[in-house]
């Protein structure tokens, strides 16, 4: 019946369902060294790479979602079971990250959010931070239950010791949920060596949080 309701919301509402919505941004933003990525639409809604809308043909940071069923609706990543969204990125970050997510759902409240800075591909190492600050930065009543929201949580990963360079960043959300935008700031970045493709990050897919 829930993803009824949505459905029947997202009909009959006037909201426009798109892009991210007063996201936070990091005073930091643009400084040497840091990255800034952030998607306002999406293509695939499952197990395959969504680029950034900014900056354009930039390849070396990709968003995905891991939970089957999901189809995209008026470029937003609609799913009735629920999203388990990563972020992925190659450099290694040394101080702080801030993320920005904009979703509809029934429950607003998002699981499993953690970044993680460590090795590239399936079974590398690394190490998960949760974390240290969250805000919500949007809110909207859509109808029928329904609530459209921006969350922007913030990172420190200051005391991260090892030596690989690649990030990921990690949400679920339960339920019918619409993901429409997301951001990603990282400060402080000491580059990869070179571009290289991502697509092999999606072995990270069975990663789950620490114990």
């Amino acid at each position: 019946m829930k993803s009824l309701a949505f459905a029947l919301a997202l009909a009959t509402t006037t909201v426009t369902f798109a892009d991210l919505a007063d996201p936070s941004i990091p005073d930091w933003r643009g400084e040497a060294g840091s990255q800034y990525y952030q998607w306002d639409s999406f293509t695939d809604p499952f197990a395959a790479p969504n680029f950034p809308t900014f900056p354009p043909f930039d390849f070396s940071s990709q968003v995905f979602n891991f939970v089957g069923g999901a189809q995209i609706v008026d470029g937003s990543i609609y799913s009735p079971g629920g999203l388990n969204v990563h972020v992925y990125g190659e450099g290694r970050p040394t101080s702080e990250v801030v993320l920005n997510l904009t979703y509809t759902a029934f429950d607003t409240t998002p699981e499993s959010v953690q970044f993680f800075v460590g090795g590239f591909g399936p079974g590398a190492g690394g190490e998960y931070f949760d974390f240290i600050a969250s805000e919500r930065t949007f809110d909207e009543y859509v109808g029928d239950g329904v609530f459209r929201v921006t969350d922007a949580f913030t990172f420190d990963v200051s005391n991260y010791s090892g030596d690989d360079l690649f990030w990921a960043g990690f949400f679920m959300l339960d339920g019918p949920s619409t993901l429409e935008g997301v951001s990603i700031d990282i400060r402080n970045v000491v580059p990869a060596p070179g571009a290289l493709a991502l697509l092999g990050l999606a072995g990270l897919a069975g990663r789950r949080r620490r114990d």
